[in-house]
């Protein structure tokens, strides 16, 4: 792979990419191109009528080095993070130029002792790295609920451990960007429901009163306070100290 095939994932992002966050003009534009992407139809239904959301896919395009069609058919947002497909997290690491050559995989073992271990050379130093996972971890930590690790687990085992190798060792492939594969399992937070457990004592207690107060004879009705006398409301404002 040589120097001109390598994107731009380990340097900051230019001057230009970032115009939109000090220039109102560049701001609108892309605004604008946003908005004509979200009535084209042609991207995914997530982004259709919502320019502000393609708003922000163009500026991940940016920031990614890669095409926009390429970004709004792999972004997408899972419990609220912005997130990418496995392939392309893979795809962006093949083509980093951080690799003297692509991410590769070795199996050991069948069935629910399958393991899958992904490797691959880093081009600067020369050395090998290395991440694995199993249908046991698979199975522990509920990524199994996905009916893909039944019908195709080979391949969802080959996704994870490329993306924990890419999350790793090149976290700057995806410039924070969530995995889809990774956060489709877990669950979002939900609020706990308390159950407040009452005392039998106390509820008898507050029947009783309860019952006490409906039995009692009703108190006569308070006469009306008479009014103050004009006169001496009259001294009690006065501003006369004597």
């Amino acid at each position: 792979m040589t120097d001109s095939h390598a994107i731009t994932t380990t340097t900051t992002p230019g001057a230009e990419a970032l115009a939109f966050l000090h220039d109102s003009a560049a701001l609108d534009h892309l605004y604008r191109v946003g908005k004509a992407f979200s009535l084209s139809g042609l991207v995914p239904v997530h982004f259709q009528g919502k320019p502000e959301a393609c708003l922000v896919a163009l500026m991940y395009a940016q920031q990614l080095g890669e095409h926009p069609m390429l970004v709004f058919q792999e972004l997408s947002v899972i419990n609220g993070r912005p997130s990418t497909s496995a392939r392309f997290a893979i795809a962006r690491a093949n083509k980093s130029g951080l690799l003297a050559g692509p991410i590769t995989w070795t199996d050991k073992g069948q069935g629910d002792a399958l393991e899958v271990t992904a490797s691959a050379k880093l081009r600067e130093s020369g050395e090998v790295i290395t991440a694995t996972v199993s249908m046991r971890e698979a199975a522990a930590d509920g990524w199994t609920r996905n009916p893909k690790y039944k019908s195709i687990p080979g391949q969802m085992l080959r996704w994870r451990a490329a993306t924990r190798l890419i999350s790793l060792y090149l976290p700057e492939v995806l410039f924070g960007l969530g995995v889809r594969e990774e956060l489709e399992t877990v669950k979002p937070a939900t609020v706990r429901e308390v159950q407040v457990q009452q005392d039998p004592g106390v509820v008898a207690d507050l029947n009783r009163q309860i019952a006490a107060a409906a039995q009692a004879p009703e108190a006569p009705a308070a006469e009306p306070a008479a009014e103050p006398d004009p006169v001496v409301q009259a001294e009690l404002v006065s501003d006369d100290p004597f």
